[in-house]
Protein backbone atom coordinates (compact mmCIF):
# COMPACT_ATOMS: atom_id res chain seq x y z
CA UNK A 1 0.00 0.00 0.00
CA UNK A 2 1.58 3.28 -0.97
CA UNK A 3 0.39 6.64 0.04
CA UNK A 4 -2.21 6.89 -2.88
CA UNK A 5 -3.88 4.01 -1.28
CA UNK A 6 -4.58 5.32 2.13
CA UNK A 7 -8.11 6.57 2.65
CA UNK A 8 -8.39 9.23 5.19
CA UNK A 9 -10.26 6.55 7.84
CA UNK A 10 -6.64 4.62 7.57
CA UNK A 11 -4.76 7.71 8.25
CA UNK A 12 -6.75 8.84 11.40
CA UNK A 13 -6.74 5.10 12.78
CA UNK A 14 -2.69 5.68 13.13
CA UNK A 15 -2.60 9.65 13.36
CA UNK A 16 -5.38 10.89 15.09
CA UNK A 17 -3.62 12.11 17.96
CA UNK A 18 -1.10 14.13 16.06
CA UNK A 19 -1.17 17.79 14.79
CA UNK A 20 -1.97 16.50 11.43
CA UNK A 21 -4.88 14.45 12.74
CA UNK A 22 -5.92 17.02 14.44
CA UNK A 23 -6.58 19.17 11.30
CA UNK A 24 -8.42 16.90 9.86
CA UNK A 25 -10.70 15.46 13.05
CA UNK A 26 -11.04 19.17 13.19
CA UNK A 27 -12.61 19.96 9.83
CA UNK A 28 -14.98 16.87 9.76
CA UNK A 29 -15.93 17.38 12.55
CA UNK A 30 -20.07 16.55 13.32
CA UNK A 31 -20.33 17.57 16.51
CA UNK A 32 -19.37 19.89 19.42
CA UNK A 33 -18.56 17.55 21.34
CA UNK A 34 -15.95 16.39 18.67
CA UNK A 35 -14.87 19.83 18.25
CA UNK A 36 -14.48 20.57 22.05
CA UNK A 37 -12.19 16.88 22.30
CA UNK A 38 -9.72 17.83 18.75
CA UNK A 39 -9.85 21.77 20.44
CA UNK A 40 -8.50 20.04 24.43
CA UNK A 41 -5.87 17.91 22.95
CA UNK A 42 -4.34 21.00 20.98
CA UNK A 43 -4.74 23.63 23.96
CA UNK A 44 -2.94 20.97 26.46
CA UNK A 45 0.18 20.63 23.51
CA UNK A 46 -0.10 24.81 23.86
CA UNK A 47 0.38 24.58 27.43
CA UNK A 48 3.15 22.16 27.23
CA UNK A 49 4.98 24.00 24.49
CA UNK A 50 4.56 27.83 27.11
CA UNK A 51 5.77 25.06 30.07
CA UNK A 52 8.45 23.96 27.85
CA UNK A 53 9.80 28.04 26.97
CA UNK A 54 9.12 28.96 30.51
CA UNK A 55 12.46 30.40 30.78
CA UNK A 56 11.71 32.84 28.02
CA UNK A 57 8.42 33.31 28.82
CA UNK A 58 8.78 34.51 32.86
CA UNK A 59 8.34 37.95 31.63
CA UNK A 60 5.33 37.70 29.46
CA UNK A 61 2.00 39.14 29.78
CA UNK A 62 -1.28 37.77 30.18
CA UNK A 63 -1.99 39.19 26.32
CA UNK A 64 1.11 38.11 25.34
CA UNK A 65 1.05 34.74 26.68
CA UNK A 66 -2.23 34.38 25.16
CA UNK A 67 -1.20 35.20 22.06
CA UNK A 68 1.03 32.88 21.73
CA UNK A 69 -1.69 30.31 22.58
CA UNK A 70 -3.71 31.87 19.62
CA UNK A 71 -1.29 31.31 17.02
CA UNK A 72 -0.51 28.37 17.96
CA UNK A 73 -3.98 26.95 17.05
CA UNK A 74 -4.41 29.12 14.47
CA UNK A 75 -1.34 27.13 13.11
CA UNK A 76 -2.96 23.79 14.15
CA UNK A 77 -5.72 25.27 11.75
CA UNK A 78 -7.90 26.25 14.53
CA UNK A 79 -9.63 29.67 13.92
CA UNK A 80 -8.77 31.48 17.45
CA UNK A 81 -8.69 35.40 17.87
CA UNK A 82 -7.39 37.21 21.08
CA UNK A 83 -8.59 40.27 22.73
CA UNK A 84 -12.15 39.69 20.54
CA UNK A 85 -15.07 41.65 21.52
CA UNK A 86 -17.81 39.31 23.18
CA UNK A 87 -19.36 41.79 25.20
CA UNK A 88 -16.27 42.95 26.51
CA UNK A 89 -12.42 41.36 26.03
CA UNK A 90 -12.47 38.03 26.14
CA UNK A 91 -8.54 36.43 25.79
CA UNK A 92 -9.55 33.72 23.56
CA UNK A 93 -12.13 32.94 21.33
CA UNK A 94 -12.46 29.62 18.82
CA UNK A 95 -14.89 29.67 16.37
CA UNK A 96 -16.17 27.27 13.57
CA UNK A 97 -18.49 27.09 11.14
CA UNK A 98 -21.69 25.21 13.02
CA UNK A 99 -22.32 28.07 15.69
CA UNK A 100 -19.17 26.38 17.67
CA UNK A 101 -18.20 28.94 20.03
CA UNK A 102 -15.48 28.68 22.70
CA UNK A 103 -14.52 31.46 25.41
CA UNK A 104 -11.11 31.40 26.73
CA UNK A 105 -10.50 33.81 30.16
CA UNK A 106 -6.37 33.55 31.40
CA UNK A 107 -5.22 35.05 34.25
CA UNK A 108 -1.76 35.49 35.55
CA UNK A 109 -2.13 34.17 39.62
CA UNK A 110 -1.38 36.75 42.08
CA UNK A 111 -4.15 35.74 44.38
CA UNK A 112 -7.77 34.09 44.35
CA UNK A 113 -9.58 37.12 44.16
CA UNK A 114 -8.49 37.60 40.61
CA UNK A 115 -9.18 34.26 39.72
CA UNK A 116 -12.55 34.73 40.39
CA UNK A 117 -12.38 37.90 38.62
CA UNK A 118 -11.55 35.75 35.64
CA UNK A 119 -14.06 33.22 36.23
CA UNK A 120 -17.12 35.95 36.69
CA UNK A 121 -16.35 37.40 33.43
CA UNK A 122 -16.06 33.91 31.61
CA UNK A 123 -19.78 32.99 33.05
CA UNK A 124 -21.13 36.13 33.40
CA UNK A 125 -19.61 38.85 30.74
CA UNK A 126 -18.89 36.49 27.61
CA UNK A 127 -20.45 32.81 28.31
CA UNK A 128 -24.44 32.19 27.16
CA UNK A 129 -24.16 28.41 27.27
CA UNK A 130 -26.77 28.17 23.86
CA UNK A 131 -26.51 25.37 21.59
CA UNK A 132 -22.40 25.39 20.70
CA UNK A 133 -21.82 27.87 23.34
CA UNK A 134 -21.83 26.33 26.68
CA UNK A 135 -17.92 25.74 27.09
CA UNK A 136 -15.38 27.81 28.25
CA UNK A 137 -12.34 27.34 30.08
CA UNK A 138 -10.34 29.69 32.73
CA UNK A 139 -6.69 29.39 32.29
CA UNK A 140 -4.02 30.10 35.00
CA UNK A 141 -0.70 31.06 34.43
CA UNK A 142 1.43 29.94 37.53
CA UNK A 143 4.87 31.30 38.42
CA UNK A 144 5.48 30.36 41.96
CA UNK A 145 5.79 26.96 42.29
CA UNK A 146 3.22 23.94 43.47
CA UNK A 147 0.81 24.71 40.63
CA UNK A 148 -1.01 21.90 41.50
CA UNK A 149 -1.58 22.75 45.04
CA UNK A 150 -2.53 26.26 44.08
CA UNK A 151 -5.72 24.94 41.62
CA UNK A 152 -7.13 22.63 44.97
CA UNK A 153 -6.77 25.75 46.89
CA UNK A 154 -8.86 27.61 43.97
CA UNK A 155 -11.32 24.88 43.41
CA UNK A 156 -12.11 24.46 47.18
CA UNK A 157 -12.71 28.65 47.58
CA UNK A 158 -14.68 28.52 44.56
CA UNK A 159 -17.15 26.01 45.25
CA UNK A 160 -17.17 27.10 49.14
CA UNK A 161 -17.99 31.06 47.90
CA UNK A 162 -20.10 30.02 45.22
CA UNK A 163 -22.36 27.11 46.20
CA UNK A 164 -24.02 27.39 42.73
CA UNK A 165 -21.07 25.93 41.13
CA UNK A 166 -20.58 22.00 40.77
CA UNK A 167 -17.37 20.42 40.32
CA UNK A 168 -17.92 17.89 37.79
CA UNK A 169 -14.62 16.20 37.24
CA UNK A 170 -11.74 16.28 39.66
CA UNK A 171 -7.96 17.00 39.44
CA UNK A 172 -6.34 13.99 38.80
CA UNK A 173 -2.37 14.25 38.88
CA UNK A 174 -0.57 14.66 36.85
CA UNK A 175 -3.87 16.22 35.09
CA UNK A 176 -3.94 20.15 35.77
CA UNK A 177 -7.33 20.77 35.33
CA UNK A 178 -10.82 20.27 36.82
CA UNK A 179 -14.28 20.95 35.35
CA UNK A 180 -17.02 22.37 36.91
CA UNK A 181 -20.63 23.59 36.01
CA UNK A 182 -23.06 26.12 36.62
CA UNK A 183 -26.26 27.69 35.29
CA UNK A 184 -25.69 30.79 33.42
CA UNK A 185 -27.00 33.85 34.12
CA UNK A 186 -28.04 35.38 30.97
CA UNK A 187 -29.79 31.78 29.26
CA UNK A 188 -30.29 29.94 32.19
CA UNK A 189 -28.43 26.69 30.58
CA UNK A 190 -25.55 25.03 32.12
CA UNK A 191 -22.15 26.17 31.70
CA UNK A 192 -19.43 24.18 31.89
CA UNK A 193 -15.49 25.26 32.75
CA UNK A 194 -12.47 23.71 32.07
CA UNK A 195 -10.08 25.34 35.35
CA UNK A 196 -6.41 24.87 33.93
CA UNK A 197 -3.49 25.65 35.56
CA UNK A 198 0.16 26.26 33.56
CA UNK A 199 3.14 26.07 35.72
CA UNK A 200 5.64 28.65 34.57
CA UNK A 201 7.78 28.68 37.28
CA UNK A 202 11.76 29.44 36.04
CA UNK A 203 14.18 29.13 39.22
CA UNK A 204 17.40 26.62 38.14
CA UNK A 205 19.87 26.17 41.10
CA UNK A 206 21.98 25.80 38.21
Amino acid sequence: MDTQDITLADYLKFFSGTPGGRVIRWQVARTHEERLAVLEEALDDCYSSLVDTRGLNEDRSEDELSMQIANMLCMAGISARHDRHINGHCDLVVEASDGFMWLGEAKIHRDYKWLDDGFLQLSTRYGTAMLGRDRGELIIYHRAGDSIGVLRTWRDRLVTDRPEVEVTSEIAEPSLFFRTRHNCPNSGCSFYVRHTIVPLRHNPGK
